[in-house]
């Protein structure tokens, strides 16, 4: 783009690439600042179309809070350590479920013997036994038996 200096009249090739990367523009010739507008027509050539969000769901224990995305496809619940949620609880399986982010939607998958309680918002619950289950929205989950969602034991989801 061609920008004349207002302190000197020289004239000024000005590169775009430049500007967007915040590098202020300076005459050639007496190094003054110069100004400049963009045409409507070369801003819309240079706007950058955002990159659609990703969806993500934020799973809640208590204080514990893990974020699952594409950047982190899985998140496993049970009652031994080695899960990312762990659930102290006789009727939790060592290994009880895991929610997945596939193909751009959010699963829970049952592997136990008690089962999976699912309360989506808005929707009655689901008693979730050796099997997967579409989730959406906000609602609570909870491991082996069925509890108030204002129980401890009680994971609460929100998808964005």
């Amino acid at each position: 783009m061609i920008v004349f200096c207002e302190e000197c009249g020289e004239k000024n090739i000005i590169d775009l690439e430049e500007l967007e990367a915040g590098k202020e523009p300076r005459c050639k010739t007496c190094n003054d600042i110069l100004r400049y507008s963009i045409p409507h027509k070369l801003k819309q050539k240079l706007a950058k179309p955002k990159p659609p969000s990703q969806p993500e769901m934020e799973i809640r224990l208590g204080d514990q809070v893990i974020l699952v995305s594409q950047t982190r496809p899985s998140v496993t619940m049970g009652r031994q350590e080695h899960n990312d949620i762990e659930v102290i609880d006789t009727r939790v399986s060592r290994s009880h479920a895991r929610v997945e982010f596939r193909k751009g939607k959010f699963y829970i998958i049952d592997h136990s013997t008690n089962g999976t309680y699912v309360l989506v918002e808005g929707k009655q619950g689901i008693n979730l036994k050796r099997g997967e289950l579409h989730l959406e929205g906000n609602g609570v989950i909870t491991l082996g038996r069925k509890v108030s969602p204002s129980s401890p034991k009680a994971i609460h989801f929100t998808t964005k």
